[in-house]
């Protein structure tokens, strides 16, 4: 299972992030609002204070971060045809519980003279990728256990699901880290939260070695 497990690691860390449209372009613009409710919105799935801010429908919210994390997830396996539709919606349920382990507070915020806004997020990093590779490996032991082979059907889903479980399982935190984010205007003139930035704090909150 060596081989079947070297691709667990690569699945499974292979959260991306989800993009949010930027906020609207008004005067009393609060970046600590906008950085707090994009990420519980994509994070933990609550999306009250995004939708408000964003003046849209809870339910628009909800299906933008659904299919744009449901897609992100489907492109990491364009390329294997050894897993079903049913199996890769229940590896995306199971990494959709790994996201609601980030752990963060959004503390602060800065104007610079250009407008644009530096705001400070403290993460308690998350260790569930960290273990992944072992999980891996005891998932792997108990199937040869039972007398399967990495070529059986429903093996690779199953290992992988299972792999990423027992991560959540054995979840702990680590010491607190200060992560600080840039939310700049982008050429429609609407604040934003780039891509750059969200990787950095999701790096932050999620790392993948020790």
């Amino acid at each position: 299972m060596k081989r079947l497990q070297k691709y667990i690691v690569i699945f499974g860390t292979a959260m991306l992030c989800v993009g949010f449209s930027a906020c609207s372009k008004q005067p009393d613009f609060d970046a600590q609002s906008y950085v707090k409710s994009s990420l519980d919105a994509e994070y933990h799935r609550e999306y009250a204070d995004y939708a408000n801010l964003m003046e849209i429908s809870e339910e628009d919210v909800k299906k933008q971060v659904e299919e744009d994390f449901n897609e992100s997830i489907r492109q990491q396996f364009t390329s294997s045809d050894n897993i079903t539709e049913e199996e890769i919606a229940a590896y995306t349920e199971k990494m959709a519980e790994v996201k609601k382990l980030a752990k963060y507070k959004v503390q602060d915020e800065k104007k610079d003279e250009d407008g644009n806004y530096t705001v400070s997020i403290k993460v308690e990093p998350s260790n569930v990728f960290q273990t992944l590779q072992q999980s891996s490996v005891e998932v792997g032991k108990e199937k040869i256990a039972q007398g399967m082979k990495e070529t059986d059907p429903g093996v690779f889903a199953s290992v992988l699901t299972e792999s990423v479980q027992k991560s959540i399982d054995k979840n702990s935190y680590g010491a607190p880290v200060t992560v600080t984010v840039k939310v700049e205007k982008n050429h429609s003139g609407t604040y934003e939260l780039s891509e750059t930035e969200r990787s950095k704090l999701e790096t932050a909150m999620f790392p993948t070695t020790e």
